[in-house]
């Protein structure tokens, strides 16, 4: 049972016993009294129902209310991909919760709203300390800002890396990967790990996500330094056939792969190497799938390493909370050293406490270090209106070039063009 379940029965307890005569002396009384919940706060989280990481945040949550017995947390579970739609629909009606987990590009697409000429966030600039702020990577702070603004308090981060099975490399005989791999190193290894009904490779080759880090390898980018859509810039459309090539004319991964197709290949020993992240790992440990990590490779002809997007989330206080100060209490809270450890060492969630990056638990697993290293080297991911619109066009560019209907450099000029107008129209 929930901590705040708890106490609501507690206090319902006390009414009725109270309503009995001569049953409580007065000072018991005088003490229930000073237990009455003086703060409700309402938070939103995003982490899937039933889930290890549910069951550390609502652990989380319940040390907090032990700790400032004042303060009771009613918390609601909500679709990760329709937080911030669900969150502007609240702000409009005068709904909305005290705190929210957000990710950065849904930061994004909230920051330019308006509720009667208010944002709908707090700037948490005014309630956090400098010392408060640098105990977060700077990237991840970062992350957290919108317009100057900071808007949440960052809590984690995540990236693709890869994953491999190693007892299908030895049985090949083909050497392990290591971060030394180049693209070329890649492709030959999963060719000769393809046979029979094993592929050598798992990944969907349609999907822009998994794109990003090849076209920031290949020396593309998303957006110029003024934010402005570059998606078809220098190498951009190199890396894009590049993917799809893995499965079109290489024929390393499975016809058709997609984010679960890919899960369950690997599950099932049917793919030697997958692009994959934390997320994921303890799913594959509950499968006794042997795994080991390391970095993507790199470019040859651009002497880049993949580097794949790197996405935050984080807690962030709304405009609307009547209880912004105890609001953002709870935010560091949840966001502490402690708690990250925690929500590391059970769930592979990489923390963004930069004390974490040198903590001896974190340090000895190889998951965690492992995917740590491949952060420091990946990009991160915008926190701007477009990163949140990026990936309609792209789904059509992708589509293209997979049926051979068009170049992959005419797609991403076309998807270039139809981002910009998508931003014009919205602003």
């Amino acid at each position: 049972m929930k901590a705040s379940t708890l106490r609501r029965l507690a206090a319902a307890l006390l009414v009725a016993m109270l309503m009995l005569p001569g049953c409580l002396e007065a000072e018991v009384v005088d003490e229930g009294a000073d237990q009455a919940t003086e703060v409700t706060l309402t938070v939103w989280h995003s982490f899937a129902a039933e889930s290890k990481e549910e069951a550390v945040f609502e652990d989380s949550v319940a040390a907090f209310m032990e700790a400032n017995p004042g303060v009771e947390v009613d918390v609601t579970g909500i679709p990760f991909a329709e937080a911030d739609r669900q969150f502007m629909i609240a702000a409009q009606a005068d709904e909305a919760p005290d705190l929210v987990r957000l990710s950065s590009d849904q930061l994004g697409r909230i920051g330019d709203v308006r509720v009667s000429g208010e944002p709908l966030l707090e700037d948490l600039r005014v309630h956090l300390t400098p010392a408060q702020r640098s105990a977060f990577d700077a990237r991840a702070l970062n992350a957290m800002r919108y317009d100057g603004a900071l808007l949440g308090v960052p809590a984690s981060q995540d990236c693709l890396s890869l994953l491999y099975n190693p007892i299908l490399f030895d049985a090949a005989g083909v050497e392990h990967p290591s971060k030394d791999w180049t693209l070329d190193d890649l492709v030959n290894a999963a060719d000769e790990l393809t046979a029979g009904d094993v592929n050598g490779l798992a990944m969907p080759v349609k999907d822009a996500y998994w794109w990003f880090g090849f076209q920031a390898g290949h020396g593309g980018a998303l957006f110029d330094a003024n934010g402005t859509p570059t998606l078809d810039s220098n190498g951009s459309a190199e890396a894009m056939q590049w993917v799809i090539d893995l499965e079109q004319v290489h024929g390393v991964v499975q016809t058709g792969t997609q984010t679960e197709s890919m899960k369950t290949q690997f599950l099932g020993a049917k793919a030697a190497m997958i692009v994959d992240g934390p997320w994921n790992w303890a799913t594959y440990e509950a499968g006794r799938i042997p795994l080991q990590q390391t970095l993507l490779p790199t470019v040859a002809e651009t002497g880049e390493r993949v580097a794949p997007l790197v996405t935050y989330k984080g807690w962030s206080v709304s405009k609307q909370s009547p209880e912004k100060v105890w609001a953002t209490e709870l935010a560091l809270h949840l966001s502490s050293m402690d708690v990250q450890r925690t929500f590391a060492s059970e769930t592979y969630t990489l923390p963004t406490h930069v004390d974490l990056y040198e903590d001896a638990e974190i340090i000895e697993s190889d998951v965690l270090s492992g995917f740590l290293d491949q952060l420091m080297v990946g990009t991160p991911a915008p926190t701007t209106r477009a990163m949140g619109m990026v990936y309609d066009p792209l789904v059509t560019a992708f589509e293209n070039v997979y049926a051979g209907e068009m170049a992959a450099d005419e797609a991403l000029r076309l998807a270039d063009e139809a981002l910009e107008a998508d931003l014009e129209a919205a602003s």
